[in-house]
């Protein structure tokens, strides 16, 4: 049995559909911000709960958004933005481009986020925004415990949902924790427009702000009268109907992703690998199925094993190298608000984390297969 990496949940169906509202598209002309943006703007933000949904080219995109909107506020003093070091480099590099420095924060053993002792350690004044990622689609069991460490040092709490769309906790949907959230609708995430992304908040202020620097600075768009700075981050229309097509359809992609990681869970009981499962009253979207290899096994050479003996291409890590051992800092120094230290959990996930297949239609022969054929090459 050949299982991918992933599969892309559009079929036929949609294919047909989709071509044929592109083609009406094309003949009306109209290909930026219409309808199919402020519909999916819409649809989108009633989906995670916010009062109002912004649509952007990209999921960094909207993260650099929200933080050029909050750089607005400390236009003298920039200040730093506390990062989690297990992330993918964007949750560093849009805050830098909005004027940013970065403090690199340890992640936590079990979750592999942001490790909340750390931060406590080493937030100061001048920290302006926590940037809480949600790993794998995962919400932090220790997210309000974060949240409320940002606010006793007069911080805000910003969600890197790149990972998370419909993901829960404690009632509440990834987005709707801190004064802002960004998604990313890249073709592996779970909902996908092949590129794009969308800010969500419910803080009225915040929002026009975002309006006037998504497009170019102007608080009425299209009128040429530029108030602020602000570049070009809009979404256009073609990426919409994409959007609009997984709206449709959010609700069994959720349940497909959360009933092959139930069946993982079951599967792998007995395993050696430590699995992540989510506390109680938390729902994750499960963009990820995540497990820590024992130490003893080179990940590598299981990967290489998989795939040559069992024709099994596993996901890459979240993430195999952390954001505080990339090279860029070598030649940026000036961009870090503290230097950078060992972080030894998050050297520790980054090296032993594996992922393993899961998407919208993935059966259970195969994650049977993907099962026994891990237990094989591990024993």
């Amino acid at each position: 049995m050949k299982v991918p990496i992933l599969k892309i949940p559009f079929d036929q169906k949609d294919a047909a559909e989709i071509s044929q509202e592109l083609t009406d598209l094309l003949l009306e002309g109209r290909l930026a911000m219409g309808t199919k943006v402020a519909n999916f703007e819409r649809l989108f933000g009633d989906f995670v709960g916010s009062q109002y949904a912004l649509g952007a080219s990209s999921g960094t995109g909207a993260l650099e958004l929200i933080f050029r909107a909050l750089r607005e506020k400390f236009d003298k003093n920039p200040g730093a933005v506390a990062v989690p070091a297990n992330t993918f480099m964007a949750s560093c590099l849009a805050p830098m481009a909005a004027g940013f420095k970065i403090i690199l924060i340890d992640c936590d053993p079990d979750y592999f986020q942001m490790c909340p002792e750390d931060l406590a350690k080493k937030i100061t004044p001048e920290t302006r925004a926590v940037l809480l990622v949600h790993l794998g689609g995962f919400i932090s069991p220790h997210w309000a415990q974060i949240k409320a460490i940002a606010e006793k040092n007069g911080a805000v709490l910003i969600e890197d949902a790149a990972h998370a769309h419909g993901a829960e906790a404690d009632g509440h949907r990834a987005g709707c924790l801190g004064l802002a959230g960004a998604f990313s609708f890249y073709p592996t995430k779970v909902l996908t427009t092949a590129e794009g992304g969308m800010v969500v908040t419910s803080n009225h202020d915040l929002y026009q702000k975002l309006l006037a620097i998504r497009q170019h600075g102007q608080q009425k768009p299209g009128s040429n009268v530029h108030q602020t700075f602000g570049l070009n981050y809009r979404p256009s229309e073609i990426h919409a109907l994409l959007g609009l097509n997984m709206m449709a359809k959010v609700d069994w992609i959720l349940e497909q992703r959360r009933k092959a990681a139930a069946h993982y869970d079951n599967l792998l009981l007995n395993s050696p690998i430590k699995l992540v499962r989510p506390p109680q009253n938390h729902k994750p979207s499960y963009y990820k199925y995540m497990a820590l290899l024992p130490s003893s096994v080179n990940r590598q050479t299981l990967k290489q094993r998989l795939k040559d003996d069992f024709e099994i291409s596993l996901a890459g890590e979240v993430y195999s190298t952390p954001a505080h051992l990339q090279p860029f800092w070598e030649n940026h120094q000036d961009f870090l608000a503290q230097k950078i230290t060992a972080l030894p959990i998050s050297e520790m996930v980054a090296a032993r984390q594996i992922c393993l297949p899961i998407y919208p239609g993935l059966s259970f022969e195969a994650q049977k297969y993907v099962a026994e054929s891990l237990a094989q090459v591990l024993a």
